[in-house]
């Protein structure tokens, strides 16, 4: 696979529908195995944590504000720059939402949540607080991130390479219109996640 073919020239529906399935895919499956193998709070206190313990401090709206920011610049460093660069095709962004799939399943399937504490609450409740706050906030990122894929500038022949090659100028990185509603969608998504996350840190 080169750059003039597969993922880049997707459709940005169908880059976000392919990078969820395979998150959903991998966060169940990651959930499965650190249910049965690994022991509960397996990951509390770990640095897996570390900028949700930062964002759980000050007033209502500095809270949101810092888990907004916080949230948005690990996104733009771990997946939009990351999709400057592509090995034989494949965008480095994707590793971002990949290894953050096994990371929500491993903290869900060990009940280490910082916040909450899912031997207290019941299914219905437990999935409606996963979904409108760790799902909003996965779906964001899946949003900006396949939304973005198109910006490469370097691409690598393989993993082991060097030196890659130069494919473009960053003054020449254009967004389609598409890809320029996902990216604000993702935002969005990712501000409302903020917003429901310190709503349950407050206990509103």
């Amino acid at each position: 696979m080169n750059a003039s073919s597969g993922l880049i020239h997707d459709s940005v529906f169908k880059r976000v529908l392919l990078l969820y399935g395979l998150f959903m895919l991998l966060s169940n499956g990651a959930y499965v195995l650190a249910y049965y193998f690994l022991p509960e709070g397996f990951l509390r206190g770990s640095p897996v944590q570390t900028t949700a313990r930062v964002a759980a401090t000050g007033t209502f709206w500095s809270q949101m504000a810092l888990t907004f920011l916080i949230n948005l610049g690990l996104l733009l460093v771990f997946s939009v720059c990351l999709n400057l660069f592509q090995v034989r095709g494949f965008p480095v962004g994707y590793l971002w939402p990949i290894v953050t799939a096994v990371q929500s399943g491993v903290v869900a399937g060990t009940n280490s949540f910082l916040l909450s504490d899912l031997t207290k609450v019941n299914v219905r409740d437990g999935m409606a607080l996963s979904l409108s706050i760790g799902g909003l906030e996965f779906f964001a990122y899946i949003l900006v991130v396949a939304s973005t894929v198109s910006i490469v500038v370097y691409q690598f022949s393989s993993w082991t390479q060097l030196r890659p090659t130069k494919l473009k100028n960053i003054r020449d990185i254009r967004l389609s219109r598409a890809e320029v509603l996902c990216l604000i969608a993702g935002i969005a998504l990712l501000f409302v996640a903020a917003y429901r996350e310190t709503v349950l840190s407050a206990g509103l």
